[in-house]
């Protein structure tokens, strides 16, 4: 299980201390505390990234509490599990909550803890790969919610592999593994299994089975992620005692470690989609369904429809011209676009946290138009919230109007549009790699390409695109001799 998240107001601070006591004492879960005053960009990426289980606090204060209402919204478009308790009674449910059970703990907090440790049932009889993928994702310290969220990929898929019927034969665990993988107890690993780790490394790379989802084979930097991420996690289970004694982990590091050396660390530059340029104007030209041209339908439908075109297009213009990460992008508010810049025809920059905490800044122009009919479609009123803030791309489906954007739908925008073109899958961060390769092309030089992309160093610039034409370097070959050109007779 993912991190559990209590949400509530700061007057309900020490109450929420309380609940979170109790469920770590009863359910050995991770608890984390958001309030208010706590609340704010990473507060909101915990809930979408790592959240399964939400347990709001429900108090006259906290029914109108923006924090609530966020994490509540963004936890139900990212299917997370929520259990709202009423601590003190209001005069109505707040919409968000509105067709979830109540339970009630505003007479006795430990009946009402009791209550969600039943729901939860967190009896756990023998350690699978399951429950400790649940707790290695809770629980081992991670750099940030992206790194979390890399680290479960490379699971799922370690998952994948063990339940893979061809594989069976060739190492012990595989004949041992259950219906369902993540079920199968560690236990079953044995001294034979010593080569796990280069057999996992060694699918990756294989061809696809043709099944629904199999993205095989992967890059070689891909692989080595997946396979750090892996390594990663066996040695935080070994560090638990988890893994059976008779299975060594040190062997089976050394096995895929002296197997895979002399392969190339990178197996070539990002290549971007083919076809992307089309994708980036889709939602320029995209027309009105039929169903909302008929006279009969709701100007209020045809309005939210519009709106969402506009933020989609504004969204994919934003990541083509800067090149910014889509958790960037996300968290840019309409206070970073000044109308008096929108028309200047001048580069707009805007700062940003970028991957590892540092900031840089993107960079707008030719996206500006497309931003700024947007900002003026949403209408001035929404320029501000409550707390001052008011986000660039939010959700206009009337079930979370107003809230953040968040990753998942932004990929789902992408990938609509994609497959209504008819192309591949493609996602926001392809957006990275296209604007980093026009840009390489165009033969700017490495050092403003890293700042562009707000890499820490040039070298991660020229790792990933900085890969020179072999036929340029043999026409190097060929005309620059060994001596001056008038030594040369």
């Amino acid at each position: 299980m993912s991190a559990l998240i209590l949400v509530a107001s700061t007057s309900d601070a020490r109450t929420a201390q309380e609940f979170a006591d109790r469920l770590r004492a009863t359910t050995h879960l991770d608890v984390e505390t958001i309030t208010d005053g706590a609340f704010d960009l990473d507060a909101l990426a915990l809930a979408e990234s790592s959240a399964s289980i939400v347990i709001p606090l429900l108090s006259p204060s906290s029914a109108n509490s923006d924090a609530m209402q966020q994490i509540c919204v963004t936890a139900r478009q990212n299917d997370a599990r929520l259990y709202p308790i009423l601590i003190r009674s209001v005069d109505h449910v707040p919409w968000f909550l509105q067709d979830l059970r109540l339970i009630d703990g505003t007479r006795d907090h430990t009946q009402a803890t009791e209550n969600i440790r039943s729901i939860l049932d967190s009896r756990t009889p023998e350690r699978t790969f399951g429950t400790a993928s649940e707790a290695y994702l809770q629980r081992a310290t991670l750099k940030s919610a992206n790194t979390i969220a890399a680290y479960r990929r490379a699971i799922e898929l370690f998952l994948d592999f063990l339940a893979d019927r061809s594989q069976r034969g060739r190492l012990p665990i595989h004949g041992r593994v259950t219906v369902a993988p993540d079920d199968t107890p560690l236990s079953a690993l044995s001294a034979e299994d010593a080569p796990i780790l280069l057999h996992f490394a060694e699918w990756l790379l294989s061809e696809s089975s043709g099944a629904r989802g199999d993205k095989r084979p992967y890059k070689v930097s891909t692989v080595e992620l997946r396979l750090a991420g892996i390594q990663n996690w066996f040695q935080f289970m070994d560090d638990h005692g988890w893994l059976p004694p008779e299975f060594p982990l040190a062997k089976a590091k050394r096995i895929v470690r002296d197997e895979l050396r002399g392969r190339p660390r990178r197996s070539g530059p990002p290549s971007p989609p083919d076809h992307i340029e089309e994708l980036i104007t889709y939602f320029d030209r995209q027309e009105r369904p039929p169903h909302l041209n008929k006279p009969e339908v709701d100007p209020e439908r045809i309005r939210r429809w519009e709106l969402t075109r506009l933020r989609n297009r504004a969204l994919l213009h934003a990541l083509a011209e800067s090149g910014g990460r889509i958790s960037e992008i996300l968290s840019l508010d309409i206070d970073d676009f000044p109308v008096r810049y929108l028309d200047r025809g001048e580069v707009l920059r805007v700062e940003v946290n970028a991957k590892g905490g540092h900031t840089y800044q993107l960079r707008f122009l030719h996206a500006l138009p497309a931003i700024k009919q947007y900002i003026e479609a949403r209408g001035m009123e929404l320029r501000a919230s409550a707390r001052g803030r008011a986000a660039l791309f939010v959700s206009h489906d009337r079930r979370y109007d107003g809230a953040r954007m968040s990753r998942v739908v932004a990929w789902r925008v992408v990938q609509r549009a994609a497959r209504a073109l008819g192309l591949k899958s493609i996602s926001p961060h392809d957006f990275r790699h296209w604007r980093a390769t026009q840009l390489i092309n165009a033969g700017t030089p490495l050092d403003v390409v890293q700042d562009y992309l707000g890499h820490r160093s040039v070298e991660t610039t020229r790792a990933y695109y900085a890969h020179t034409d072999p036929l340029r370097v043999d026409d190097a070959a060929r005309s620059i001799g060994l001596l001056p050109p008038d030594d040369e007779a």
